[in-house]
């Protein structure tokens, strides 16, 4: 194909020009004719001029086309075939007061001081949680094979705990449907699948917002187990649980999830007690989350905003406790100039470590502190399961050596 039949737009991102063939006699693609410099020929702009489509603003159309693009454009298609289950925002708390998020560095030094004194009081008051790190036989062939990778390995290990975990709350009965949110390819899925494989009348739902490929779930479902496998592509917070019906007929229902970002965790706490209080009701019975990325927490989403005030934490030192949480896993936040200054002994001028005005906090202390923040936020939601009937419990299911983000809630619902 010669350089004339190409588009002469230059993709600044991809550091070349596009692809896209042209029309005879034109320099630039349909997509970007519009933002070109190429001139409009006399008594044709309608015809020429592209606008952005009003489904989908990621492409554009012809304007004097709109109406019949409208018709055909795959954005369309998308919202006339939303099926029943995607309710927008039915798990999203639409509350008017939404905190403001100030950065550490804009904040007065007083104001955090304030608040880490509140999570050392907070924190004081709750029990001390166990470490129960537990293996499971069906990972066991896996974890010994010496061509397993580091990283895989580590993933493994938090995947066996939890199912086993899993097992040891009672969970794994017959006639359940195992729901996990955030699956992503569904490693986790996998060895659930190959745990319950021989139980009667189980499934597994897996829900992810995006499309994946190389799936775990796709290879059980090659294995022809009767186990049922279904996977649907949703958001969280518009997930309506209760008109799913594939997994209506199972008579149990399990949550499953691992290593949730924060809004995430409390969507998922949402979905699942939305389901037990709407009609028809789904039968919860129990749920094992693995936390992730409290830093990512929004107020309005999260569950346990009861007990933050009962703690005496403002709506405004929210947003602070989620970005004091990320000193648990962010390191020294100290760049290598910084640390090779510190390590000669050369501290003059040295200001960089200043910009969440708490200069005397060493690493060491700022990850208590952040480790400390996470738990008080894990307590929060472990508080509002227990108010919605479940029976929870807080652990470390693996050591921080395998992952920082360690801790686990299981809870069961309290008629099992």
């Amino acid at each position: 194909m010669t350089e004339e039949n190409r588009c002469m737009y230059f993709v600044k991102r991809k550091n070349r020009y596009c692809r896209m063939t042209v029309r005879k006699g034109n320099r630039y693609c349909g997509e970007h004719q519009g933002i070109s410099i190429e001139p409009i020929r006399p008594g044709k702009e309608s015809e020429s001029r592209r606008i952005k489509c009003p489904l989908d603003s990621s492409h554009t159309c012809y304007e004097s086309k709109l109406s019949k693009h409208i018709k055909v454009c795959n954005a369309k298609r998308l919202v006339d075939a939303q099926p029943s289950f995607i309710v927008k925002g039915i798990n999203r708390n639409t509350e008017s007061k939404i905190p403001q998020h100030v950065p550490l560095s804009e904040l007065n030094e007083l104001v955090i001081n304030a608040v880490i004194d509140k999570v050392k009081i907070a924190y004081g008051r709750l029990p001390k949680f166990s470490e129960v790190i537990l293996e499971h036989g069906v990972l066991r062939d896996k974890l010994n094979n010496v061509t397993c990778g580091k990283t895989v390995k580590k993933h493994l290990l938090q995947n066996a705990s939890l199912l086993s975990h899993l097992e040891r709350a009672n969970l794994v009965k017959e006639d359940t449907c195992f729901i996990e949110f955030g699956a992503g390819k569904g490693k986790l899925t996998y060895w659930l699948g190959q745990m319950i494989k021989d139980k009667k009348g189980c499934c597994i739902l897996l829900v992810d917002r995006s499309s994946h490929r190389h799936k775990s779930d796709n290879k059980l479902k090659k294995e022809q187990s009767p186990l049922v496998i279904e996977r649907i592509r949703a958001d969280i917070a518009d997930l309506k649980l209760n008109d799913i019906t594939e997994i209506q007929k199972f008579k149990y229902k399990v949550g499953i999830a691992k290593h949730l970002c924060g809004v995430a965790t409390d969507l998922t706490i949402s979905c699942l007690v939305q389901a037990m209080q709407s009609k028809p009701k789904c039968n919860v019975v129990g749920l094992i989350i693995a936390f992730c990325c409290h830093h990512r927490c929004e107020y309005a989403s999260y569950v346990g905003k009861a007990f933050l005030e009962q703690c005496g934490f403002t709506l405004n030192e929210f947003t602070v406790l989620c970005s004091i949480a990320s000193w648990a896993t962010c390191g020294s936040g100290l760049s290598k100039a910084t640390k090779i200054i510190r390590k000669n002994g050369n501290t003059e001028n040295n200001t960089e470590n200043t910009r969440t005005n708490v200069k005397t906090l060493a690493a060491k202390e700022k990850e208590d502190i952040g480790r400390k923040v996470k738990s008080l936020l894990n307590w929060g939601r472990l508080e509002y399961l227990k108010s919605v009937g479940f029976q929870s419990n807080l652990i470390y299911y693996t050591t921080t050596d395998v992952s920082l983000e360690n801790m686990c809630i299981i809870a069961m619902k309290n008629e099992i």
